[in-house]
């Protein structure tokens, strides 16, 4: 499905503001988008671990201290910061634990049932991915038993937008480089496309020095055994790796 995406949606705004290069990865053939000319996706194993010798504007920060100014950022750009949930999915009959954030939002809000608790919001999601624990330890730390994800979500419907992919790409280039001080050189944005608890869209996945960081997905349609259904609402659906970032 993601091979029949319109490329468009990924020329956003800032791209081309700030004169970033579109180019394909030598390793694994995948597009990315960076400010310099470089030939791999930045994301591991296609690029080494660089991000060790990286030295962040505000010095090393904890798990909690992340999460606080990641919370804090986009309440200060109006997200309303919501409660999380737990990680049991009770309210799903298909799915047993919360995997994402977008997870508590689906499938009521995301079909369009009921609204959201806030337009656009922010949370800090405790998630279990069963999947990724065979990975712990393999990966060389970059899978755990359970992660907390930032998801900053906004819902746009016919007849009310909010924003979608230039805005959300340009609060990703905030939030790393205004706000934590990540040299802006060292950001990769990766095409991609990605899929779960019913719904899809392309993506791009956010890489700093040979780490992936968050996910920013344009969840665009329903997804069932394989087929999809464009949905009217279009929803802005990022992960940002709350421990991963504390990493670097």
């Amino acid at each position: 499905m993601d091979t029949a995406v319109d490329q468009s949606i990924f020329k956003v705004e800032l791209f081309r503001k700030r004169g970033y290069l579109r180019r394909k990865c030598r390793v694994c053939g995948a597009h990315f988008w960076a400010p310099i000319d470089r030939d791999n996706c930045g994301d591991a194993p296609c690029s080494d671990y660089t991000f060790f010798n990286l030295k962040l504007g505000v010095g090393p920060l904890t798990v909690k201290e992340v999460r606080d100014r990641f919370l804090n950022f986009f309440s200060r750009r109006g997200h309303e910061v919501i409660e999380p949930k737990p990680v049991v999915a009770r309210w799903r009959d298909d799915l047993y634990l919360t995997i994402a954030s977008i997870v508590v939002f689906q499938p009521h809000v995301t079909s369009g049932l009921v609204p959201p608790p806030a337009n656009p919001l922010v949370i800090a999601q405790p998630c279990i991915r069963l999947e990724d624990i065979d990975s712990v330890g393999y990966t060389f730390g970059r899978h755990l038993t359970n992660f907390i994800m930032g998801g900053h979500h906004a819902f746009n419907y016919p007849d009310k937008f909010i924003y979608f992919t230039d805005r959300t790409v340009e609060l990703a280039k905030e939030f790393f480089v205004d706000e934590l001080g990540v040299p802006e050189e060292e950001l990769v944005f990766k095409e991609s496309w990605w899929e779960g608890g019913g719904n899809a869209g392309p993506s791009f996945e956010v890489a700093i020095g040979g780490l992936e960081v968050a996910t920013l997905v344009f969840m665009m349609y329903e997804s069932l055994n394989g087929s999809y259904r464009e949905m009217p609402i279009k929803i802005v659906d990022t992960g940002y790796g709350i421990e991963r970032i504390a990493w670097l």
